[in-house]
C-alpha cells in the first residue's frame, strides 16, 4: 500500500516561496464503500472557477491550492479559539506567505511552515481527497535529518530578504536536494511514515482534519449514512448483524471445534472475503486495504483469546481505515471448548478488539515499534501458564483459562507490548449480547458491561 514520491524542493523568491515537483503517480483510492458526502464548500467553489484561476496564475499548468486551503484553516482557527491557544502555544502560528507547490494529480496537498519565537518550528501538511469531501492536516515536528531538512529549508528562506523585497517581482528558482517521502495509500490515515513520529494536531482528538460537515458543504442537504455507527456498542453490533459475516462466523464457529485455522476480511458494508485457509496456529489474512476488520477461529488446544499477533493485525486494520476513522478497524476470535453442562457440549468465546488510541499512537506502534514476535508469544504462553496455576483464572488447577483468565492475559499481554489503555475488548455470548470488557483499578480482575 506504500506508494514512494521523489519531491524537489524548489527555492521561490515570491510569494509561493516553496515548491515540491512530484513525479508522476497513479492515486488509487483505497476508501471504503460509504454514502456520498458532500463537497467541501470552498474546495468546490474553488475547483468551480478553474479556468480563471488558470487566466490569473503564471503557469497555466500548475494551479496552486493555497486559497481553499488557507481559507479553511483561517475559518477553523477562528471558530475554535481553545484549539488555536493550544496549537499557537504548543507549536507556533501558520505563516501562509511561504508555502509548497500543490501536489498530487487527483489528491492535492500543500505545507506550511509553523514559526514559533522568530524561527520555523514545524511544518504543517494538509492533503484534500479526490471527492473533496475529506481533508487530514499533519503536523510535522521531529528530530529525523528528514523533516530537519524541510524545516531548515522553510527557515531559509523565512530568513531571507526576498520575503520583503522581491515580492512582486517574477518567480526564480533554485534546486535544493530532493526530499524522499512514503505516502501510505490515499490519505486514509497519516501519510508521513517516514517522519513518524510526529505532533497530532490533525486527525482525530478535536484536530483540523474533517469533512464537509466541519467545514461546510457545496449546498444541498447531506446524507448521513446509517451504516457507520459512532459508539462502541452500535459499531460491533451493525458489522455482526450482517448475514454474510453471521454466515462466516458459523463457519469459524464450528472450526473451532475441529483444530487448523481458517480467516475472513470483512468490508464496510458487511461483505466478506472468502474463507482464507490458514495452519495449526495460525492463518495470515493478508491486505487490509478495502477492509474494516477480521475475523479468524483458534483451535481447540490453542489459547482461546486474541494473541499478539492477532493484536498488531487489528492495528493495521485500523491503520487502513479511510478518512483517519481508525477507530473502526477491528480484529475478531472466535474459540471453543469441551463442556459437559453447555446445551451442544461446547463453550464459545468469541472476542473483538479495537483501537481507542490516536492516529498519532497508532502511527507509533506500527512503525516505530519493533515488536519481537517470537518473544511475545512465548511470553504470551508463559503468561498463560502462570495465571493457569491462581484459582481466580480457572474453575480448577490443570483446567484451561477461564473467562476470567483470558481477560486478564489479554490486558497483561496488551501492557508488555505498550499498548495498555490504548485497546477495548468486547465479547459477544452466544445470544448475540455485546459485552464491554474492561479491567479493574486493581488490574487483577476485570468487568462485563452489556451495551444497551
Amino acid at each position: 500500500m506504500n506508494k514512494k514520491f521523489i519531491l524537489r524542493l524548489l527555492l521561490l523568491v515570491t510569494v509561493s516561496l516553496f515548491f515540491f515537483n512530484s513525479c508522476r503517480t497513479d492515486e488509487a483510492t483505497q476508501e471504503e464503500k460509504r454514502t456520498e458526502r458532500e463537497k467541501i464548500e470552498a474546495f468546490s467553489r474553488f475547483e468551480s472557477n478553474l479556468d480563471s484561476q488558470k487566466n490569473t496564475q503564471k503557469n497555466s499548468e500548475y494551479i496552486s491550492y493555497h486559497k481553499p486551503f488557507k481559507e479553511i484553516i483561517q475559518t477553523f482557527m477562528n471558530n475554535n479559539p481553545v484549539f488555536t491557544q493550544k496549537f499557537q502555544n504548543e507549536v507556533g502560528d501558520i505563516y501562509f506567505n511561504i508555502r509548497s507547490v500543490t501536489y498530487g494529480e487527483t489528491t492535492k496537498g500543500i505545507a506550511y511552515p509553523i514559526i514559533k519565537d522568530g524561527s520555523v518550528n514545524a511544518v504543517l501538511v494538509g492533503l484534500v481527497n479526490p471527492k473533496r469531501d475529506w481533508v487530514n492536516f499533519i503536523v510535522l515536528k521531529n528530530n529525523s535529518p528528514e523533516v530537519q531538512s524541510i524545516i531548515s529549508n522553510f527557515q531559509n528562506v523565512y530568513n531571507s530578504p526576498s520575503i520583503a523585497s522581491r515580492g512582486g517581482q517574477p518567480e526564480q528558482t533554485e534546486d535544493i536536494l530532493p526530499v524522499i517521502i512514503n505516502v501510505y495509500g490515499d490519505i486514509t490515515g497519516p501519510v508521513n511514515h517516514y517522519y513518524q513520529p510526529y505532533v497530532d494536531y490533525g486527525s482525530n482528538g478535536g484536530g483540523m482534519s474533517g469533512g464537509s460537515e466541519t467545514y461546510g458543504g457545496a449546498g444541498g442537504s447531506q446524507t448521513q449514512n446509517p451504516q457507520d455507527p459512532k459508539n462502541p456498542c452500535e459499531k460491533s453490533k451493525n458489522i455482526l448483524s450482517k448475514a454474510d459475516v453471521q454466515a462466516k462466523i458459523t463457519e469459524l464457529k464450528n472450526q473451532s471445534k475441529i483444530g487448523s485455522e481458517i480467516g475472513v476480511k470483512i468490508k464496510a458494508d458487511g461483505t466478506t472475503s472468502g474463507t482464507i485457509p490458514g495452519g495449526g496456529h495460525e492463518v495470515e489474512l493478508g491486505d487490509t486495504a478495502g477492509y474494516q476488520g477480521g475475523y479468524h477461529n483458534h483451535t481447540p488446544s490453542g489459547i482461546k483469546m486474541l494473541s499478539p499477533p492477532d493484536i498488531v493485525k487489528m492495528l493495521d486494520f485500523s491503520m487502513a481505515q479511510p478518512n483517519g476513522n481508525i477507530g473502526d478497524g477491528f480484529m475478531g476470535m472466535f474459540g471453543s471448548e469441551k463442556c459437559s453442562t453447555c446445551p451442544d457440549g461446547y463453550r464459545y468465546y468469541n472476542y473483538m478488539a479495537t483501537f481507542s488510541g490516536t492516529t498519532q499512537e497508532l502511527a507509533g506502534f506500527l512503525y516505530n515499534t519493533k515488536y519481537d514476535f517470537v518473544k511475545l508469544i512465548k511470553d504470551y504462553r508463559d503468561r498463560e501458564k502462570e495465571l493457569s496455576e491462581n484459582l481466580s483464572y480457572v474453575d480448577y488447577l490443570g483446567a484451561d483459562l477461564n473467562r476470567k483468565g483470558l481477560e486478564k492475559l489479554f490486558f497483561d499481554t496488551l501492557k508488555k507490548m505498550g499498548l495498555e489503555g490504548k485497546v477495548n475488548l468486547q465479547k459477544i455470548e452466544d445470544n448475540g449480547t455485546v459485552q464491554n470488557i474492561t479491567l479493574d483499578s486493581s488490574g487483577s480482575s476485570t468487568t462485563a458491561t452489556p451495551c444497551p
